[in-house]
């Protein structure tokens, strides 16, 4: 099977990720829950992991991170933790978001925490989302700007930079979704002025599933959202807001979250080379698919997530194709229906190619001839 739905979780797997975990999962114990060699012992290597991540989004002192249990936890965790705190005001999104944000803010809408979401849409024809695109839907009462740095439908990359000054200009909280992000593109918290990054370890970072983190300024106040132990103030019944033990209730996937680390350390000391990679053959792909009669491409700028269409056929049909022919899409609306309604797709989806580390040349080969093939055949 050639995979190429990196985007939903990357096939590769460094080695050091697996040795990593099986030597967790052999040697088990709670980090934090006890005075025991082997808990202080996992407890260190989580704190190890903790501060490498961290640093690799350019976080120093003035941040905190929280594992979580994947990225659509860590939005989660910044948008209901951040903006239950009081009642009113606005945030500001875009068109092109996950579920993971559009669902939550709904929600606040929904209980009247907040009083409105405004969406906004890229004046670009590359569909890159800029800071003019959001300066222009912020009041003040704008609470929350949130946005994802890359769209996991077209591979637009957002001015995180710009859009990050204007926030940091205006005294608004900023978060942003690097799902799709992390692992492929340099990220700098401070330079950009992020208060809130919220990541997955089992996409660009090559870790593994279930893992997850949120990354955000200490001058914001994160509420709990889930409630439980924490190994700290046990004689309270309620809940400590201390981070990260405060919001990290129950037991982490400690495992999880040493592979991932062990994981990213390997991708952030092979990052030109695996993007390098990456964007070779994801220049392949997209010029491939821009030769073939009847394809319509949808990503407008060099990205290894990529969206097209086969004329009016419905996306799933083409999916269905490939993946009868050993080659592995996402088809449908990907968990971001706003993004297909601004594209024009949302009933017929869109097939999404999305490119990783485990491809290589013959990946793309053989399923642009796979798609010219069914390309021939669907013709009236």
């Amino acid at each position: 099977m050639i995979y190429l739905d990196n985007a939903a979780t990357s096939k590769f797997k460094p080695k050091c990720m697996f040795d990593a975990m099986f030597c967790q999962l052999g040697d088990s114990a709670n980090p934090g829950r006890g005075g025991h060699n082997d808990s202080i012992d996992c407890a260190i290597k989580i704190a190890d992991a903790r501060e490498y991540l961290a640093s690799a989004a350019g976080a120093d002192d003035g941040y905190e991170l929280v594992f979580t249990s994947g990225c659509t936890e860590a939005l989660n965790l910044a948008i209901f933790g951040y903006l239950q705190s009081e009642r009113g005001g606005n945030a500001v999104t875009t068109v092109f978001e996950h579920n993971s944000v559009l669902r939550p803010l709904n929600k606040l809408l929904g209980d009247g925490v907040i009083d409105g979401i405004r969406y906004a849409e890229p004046s670009d024809p590359s569909h890159r989302i800029s800071a003019g695109d959001i300066e222009k839907l912020v009041d003040g009462n704008t609470r929350l700007i949130v946005i994802n740095h890359v769209s996991n439908v077209t591979g637009a990359a957002a001015d995180v930079e710009g859009i990050g000054a204007f926030a940091a200009s205006r005294g608004i909280p900023f978060l942003v979704d690097s799902a799709q992000s992390f692992g492929h593109k340099k990220i700098d918290v401070k330079k950009c002025n992020i208060s809130m990054l919220a990541a997955a370890g089992h996409k660009g970072l090559h870790g593994s599933q279930g893992t997850g983190f949120l990354i955000f300024s200490k001058d914001l106040k994160i509420k709990p959202i889930r409630f439980g132990g924490t190994g700290t103030f046990s004689e309270s019944l309620a809940q400590p807001e201390e981070p990260p033990e405060g919001l990290e209730s129950g037991t982490l996937n400690t495992a999880g979250i040493i592979g991932t680390g062990a994981a990213a350390k390997w991708t952030m000391e092979n990052f030109a080379e695996i993007n390098r990679h990456v964007a070779y053959l994801s220049s392949q792909m997209l010029y491939g698919l821009s030769k073939i009669p009847g394809i319509v491409v949808y990503t407008k700028t060099l990205s290894d997530v990529i969206a097209f269409n086969v004329g009016k056929v419905d996306s799933t049909d083409v999916a269905d194709y490939l993946n009868d022919n050993d080659v592995a899409v996402r088809s449908g609306l990907h968990c971001a229906p706003l993004a297909h309604r601004f594209l024009g797709t949302e009933k017929q989806g869109a097939v999404r190619i999305s490119i990783g580390y485990n491809n290589n040349a013959y990946h793309v080969s053989r399923t642009l001839e796979v798609l010219q093939k069914f390309c021939k055949l669907s013709r009236p």
